[in-house]
């Protein structure tokens, strides 16, 4: 469980969001904001062997496809043809990018739209809400087609993606408008992609200040040293490499790499390295702790940053867990990208 989010219900977008609301299975109710990458429960099948976009098959022609109007970054016009829609996997590269090829096991951004073969209605957008999504990508934590399809697209891409029954929800759909056997469209942005064991990638500057925890600056999973004494009780926020990307904005969506300990004990309560899967999240929107949407706007893509959090900037009173009311948290958190 992730604990850099609040206790509450914490993503705005959480209840709308296809890739824990539809694309993820529908077999296992697990809350998806109570679990790191806003990943949801497991496929709902095994997914499917990876395939490129040039591996992918289909027996109907290509004029029988969707047609697509938009280009990447903007919102897709998907128009559905009136004839059957094909029995295979479809994956067709809409526009080329020119960025690194997704692997499986890694944790990619994207942006998409779905609608139904049936009736060209949409039942998702991630384009309307303003918000990518990030999942991992090719380990059962979307439905099978997404798994197959999506791994080695390059970055920048935009690609169209027919999913027969079988390749998304079979017989057992989660609800309207998806019905059982639907045949699905998406057209999906690939934005970016990070590998499980992604680091910051900037100049180190390490603190010299021996009231503050030591937080190491090598390009791995962080050693946190907490100092004896009492913590400070106002929110510290310190970047220890210093990152060459763009600032973090309100709004964007980022992926991090974090550890977090408590200065009280100095033992880890958290740590996306440890599940080697970085952290996808909305910042500064109240989707995490007010910490970390207070302390990582302004920072750049590559930096590691230290955070010590209050308990008025992290769980207050109440604590989480472990986590008491009166516990000031210690964070080590690599930025990979904002998008």
């Amino acid at each position: 469980m992730s604990h850099v989010r609040r206790r509450t219900s914490l993503i705005a977008v959480g209840s709308a969001i296809a890739l824990v609301a539809t694309l993820a299975a529908c077999a296992d109710n697990t809350d998806p904001a109570a679990e790191p990458v806003t990943s949801a429960s497991s496929a709902s099948g095994d997914p499917s062997p990876s395939t490129s976009p040039s591996e992918s098959t289909t027996s109907t022609a290509s004029g029988d496809l969707p047609t697509v109007k938009g280009s990447f970054g903007q919102a897709p016009t998907i128009s559905v043809p009136e004839s059957d829609p094909p029995s295979d996997l479809v994956v067709k590269t809409l526009e080329q990018g020119n960025g690194p090829a997704t692997k499986a096991g890694e944790t990619i951004v994207v942006n998409y739209a779905g609608v139904r073969w049936e009736d060209g209605q949409t039942f998702d957008s991630s384009f309307d809400r303003g918000a990518p999504a990030g999942f991992g990508i090719g380990v059962g934590a979307v439905i099978p087609g997404w798994d197959s399809g999506l791994v080695g697209i390059k970055a920048g891409s935009r690609v169209l993606m027919v999913l027969p029954p079988d390749q998304a929800y079979g017989d057992t759909p989660p609800g309207d408008p998806i019905q059982a056997g639907d045949t699905l469209v998406f057209v999906v942005d690939v934005l970016g992609s990070h590998a499980g064991n992604a680091a910051a990638k900037g100049d180190p500057a390490p603190t010299e200040d021996d009231s503050l925890p030591y937080v190491s600056i090598t390009p791995k999973a962080p050693e946190i040293v907490v100092p004896p004494g009492s913590p400070s009780k106002q929110l510290i926020v310190i970047p220890v490499v210093v990152g060459k990307g763009a600032k973090v904005q309100k709004g964007d969506t980022v992926v991090v790499q974090y550890k977090g300990v408590l200065w009280r004990t100095g033992k880890e309560f958290d740590s996306s390295w440890s599940r080697q899967q970085p952290f996808v999240t909305t910042i500064g929107q109240g989707a995490v702790i007010p910490g970390w949407d207070k302390g990582l706007v302004g920072q750049t893509v590559g930096s590691r940053v230290m955070l010590v959090v209050p308990p008025k900037d992290g769980y207050g009173n109440a604590g989480q867990g472990d986590i008491k009311g009166t516990d000031t948290m210690v964070f080590a958190v690599d930025i990979l990208g904002a998008y």
